[in-house]
């Protein structure tokens, strides 16, 4: 397996940290493009999937936001536009990579796709083109102490730095449920404004119609609600998949091979030889409990 490149390109607020691993040009299957979270950067991406999709023959590549990882910028003033512009500066230097974005990324992958061609969509616990709303709520139910803190000193940090919250809200487990607990420490800044564009800035646009989506949740999300992802798969004109036992860091739990397994028969179907005329609408299916890679169901018309 080739090791993990790393980069920076230039961004209009400083360096921003880029990650590679996987055969490059007509060796590549296709590029796929990584975007992390709120609080997170590339070792989302880092833990399972990037070797794992290298591994099959793709051009992996994640970026840090600003002010994200290793990515230069000061967060405090990070809007989402800002994130948007971002990864728009990385696009512009890839060749129309499938976008893969996880929660925040899912909503700046949404907007990206609106306005320039994609090869692909894929959002994984995706804020919805109408918000973040539900999750909001749940997160001021959860830690209303965290919440003032935040407003108090403009810093979303102490959301996650209080474990019993990050816990529940990220991985959907109890104050004595600590399998997760060593990625408490990987959770880092996030910013109040890019808050408010997740509340407030819907994405307007629609991908090409030719612009094959996926959308996949997670049944025990506390953050992302099974209502949130139908609605934005209805949106998108595509059935939703649902990973049972999952949380909202679903590519990093205990059942994050169940989703590669989702992901890479939607990349076969669509990618994996040439497609004439429209592409194969993208299927829905409810994985069972047991489907991890090698049983996980092929994606069928719903």
């Amino acid at each position: 397996m080739k090791s993990v490149e790393h980069s920076t390109i230039n961004g209009k607020a400083g360096a921003l940290g880029v990650r590679r691993q996987g055969p490059r040009g007509e060796a590549a299957k296709g590029q796929l493009l990584f975007l992390h979270g709120a609080w997170s950067s590339t070792w989302y991406w880092d833990t399972h999937f990037m070797p794992h999709f290298a591994e099959a023959g793709y051009d992996c590549i994640a970026v840090n936001l600003r002010a994200h990882g290793d990515s230069e910028g000061e967060i405090r003033f990070a809007t989402i536009e800002n994130y948007i512009d971002d990864v728009n500066q990385l696009v512009g230097l890839l060749d129309r990579p499938v976008l893969i974005g996880h929660s925040m990324g899912g909503f700046i992958a949404q907007h990206i796709a609106a306005r320039q061609a994609v090869r692909g969509l894929v959002l994984l616990a995706s804020v919805p083109h109408y918000g973040c709303w539900s999750g909001f709520l749940n997160v001021v139910r959860t830690t209303p102490s965290g919440v003032l803190r935040c407003l108090w000193t403009g810093d979303l940090t102490p959301i996650v730095t209080n474990p019993d919250a990050a816990r529940s809200l990220m991985f959907s487990r109890g104050p004595l449920e600590s399998d997760m607990d060593y990625m408490l420490d990987l959770y880092g800044v996030e910013s109040i404004p890019a808050l408010f564009g997740m509340l407030f800035k819907r994405v307007r646009g629609l991908p090409a119609a030719s612009t094959p989506r996926l959308v996949v949740g997670a049944d025990r999300d506390r953050l992302v609600s099974a209502a949130d992802v139908r609605r934005t798969a209805r949106r998108l004109g595509v059935e939703p998949v649902f990973i049972p036992n999952s949380s909202h860091m679903l590519t990093v739990d205990h059942r994050w091979r169940t989703v590669a397994a989702v992901l890479m028969e939607w990349l076969t179907v669509h990618f994996a030889r040439p497609v004439r005329g429209e592409p194969v609408e993208s299927a829905g299916i409810v994985v069972s409990e047991e489907g991890e890679a090698e049983n996980t169901p092929a994606l069928r018309r719903a």
